[in-house]
Order: structure tokens, then sequence, then C-alpha cells
């Protein structure tokens, strides 16, 4: 399937809140990047980032690290539309063509 961004855009909306959705199956605290966060953030990342590669691989491109999406994540902490932004900033990096 081909995506245009904002189809990328809106699949990985729809993935994050499927993820979100599941955050009170999650309820531990893990070791994140930062120091220990909730479990349920780490998943939630990992989904976005399981996600994002299997765009870029439906278009022929190399997987992006999970650095990559920890920055986007970064940039749309605090702000009141964070799942949007998280959303919209993934899929910025599933379209672009180098990882």
């Amino acid at each position: 399937m081909a995506y245009s961004l904002k189809a990328a855009a809106d699949c990985l909306r729809a993935t994050l809140a499927g993820a979100q959705e599941q955050r009170e199956q999650r309820p531990d605290v893990v070791e994140g990047p930062d120091g220990p966060e909730c479990e349920w953030a780490a998943y939630e990342r990992i989904r976005m980032h399981e996600k994002v590669n299997e765009i870029r691989a439906e278009r022929g491109l190399p997987a992006v690290p999970a650095e990559d999406i920890l920055r986007v994540e970064r940039q749309a902490v605090g702000h009141s539309d964070y799942s949007l932004k998280f959303a919209f900033y993934c899929a910025e990096l599933a379209e672009k063509a180098e990882s």
C-alpha cells in the first residue's frame, strides 16, 4: 500500500490509539532510555517503531532505529495534542527517503 503523508499519519495515529487503549494492561514501571518509566509508554514507542518500519518496508526503504522514534516522541511530549504530533512526526519518519 502506498502511503501519502496524511495516510501514514492516520495509520500511525490509529496504531498509537490502539496501543493507548492497552495502558491498563501494562501497569509496571520499566527501565527506559531516561530512567524508570511506565511500561505502557515503552510499549507505545515499540508499536510506533514497528509500524513506521512496516510502512518503510512497504516503500522499499530501510528501517529507522528506535532512537529516531524516541527523538520524535520527545518533540511531542508536553503538547496538548501529543498523540497527533507523535503520529505525524512518526509519519514524517515513515515517508522520508533517508533514515
